[in-house]
């Protein structure tokens, strides 16, 4: 009973995190978009991307296991 209500509170830190990564990629790079005038390098670019990607993988793992 125990090590199900452990699992059961991970799964909801997990998509809590997910869903909290891929909203901060996806606000930096609306960000950068909208708010930066000068060009920036694409490895700038890569840091919200990544971010939003990995809190996309994270929630489609969780929502597919379940």
């Amino acid at each position: 009973m125990q090590n199900d209500n452990r699992s059961e509170i991970r799964k909801a830190i997990s998509l809590a995190l997910g869903a909290a990564m891929a909203l901060a990629g996806a606000a930096g790079f609306l960000w950068m978009f909208f708010f930066v005038v000068e060009p920036v390098k694409i490895l700038i670019w890569m840091a919200p991307i990544g971010v939003m990607a990995t809190g996309i993988a994270i929630l489609y793992d969780d929502l597919r296991k379940s």
